[in-house]
């Protein structure tokens, strides 16, 4: 049977990874992001500033917007992961605006393949939206082939990845991510 694992931001394991985002252009439609509609996005490059909190950048950053490094990019092209769609965005630094760093928005597939009756979360009581909030369990017949994935309708902002996906970002040395497998995650 295939595992998979959450992959999501997460300073706290290093505190030298840190950034803050400045405002996202409204040229990014946040539907897009926001609900993985990739028809709300081209692929024309952007720029946001940001502020860097540590000494390391992160490899991926998933708060306000879903962010790769070029590292982790060049990562899943050789992997030959193709359920994605990649934005340009030019990071500068508030501080120093020649210091341009370059970072993806990805967006993945997103699948209804969560078996809500092992997985614990809650529903939005208005948008009928679900958060996972700890353990859960996802179909792994609606998984298919892919590598890398989101869950559809939910409030989350994490990917699942496999198990071979897992071990080339681990031998990368991925900087600010927080990597669990399904069974132990925990909601924030």
């Amino acid at each position: 049977m295939k595992k998979y694992y959450t992959i999501e931001s997460n300073p706290f394991i290093n505190n030298n990874c840190r950034i803050r985002l400045g405002a996202i252009p409204d040229s990014i439609d946040r539907r897009a992001y926001l609900l993985d509609e990739w028809q709300y996005l081209n692929d024309e490059e952007e720029f946001i500033p940001f502020e860097r909190l540590g000494s390391d950048l992160p490899d991926i950053y998933t708060y306000n917007i879903p962010l790769i490094s070029k590292r982790l990019k060049e990562t899943l092209d050789d992997a030959e992961v193709s359920n994605t769609f990649y934005k340009p965005i030019y990071l500068y630094e508030v501080a120093n605006r020649s210091k341009i760093e370059e970072y993806y928005l990805m967006l993945a597939e997103a699948l209804d393949c969560v078996d809500w009756d092992k997985s614990e979360h809650t529903e939005d009581s208005f948008s009928g939206l679900k958060k996972i909030t700890g353990p859960f369990a996802i179909n792994t017949s609606i998984v298919g082939d892919f590598r890398i994935f989101k869950i559809q309708g939910v409030l989350n902002r994490f990917w699942i990845i496999d198990q071979e996906l897992k071990d080339m970002f681990e031998s990368l040395g991925i900087k600010g991510a927080k990597i669990l497998p399904l069974e132990e995650y925990y909601g924030i």
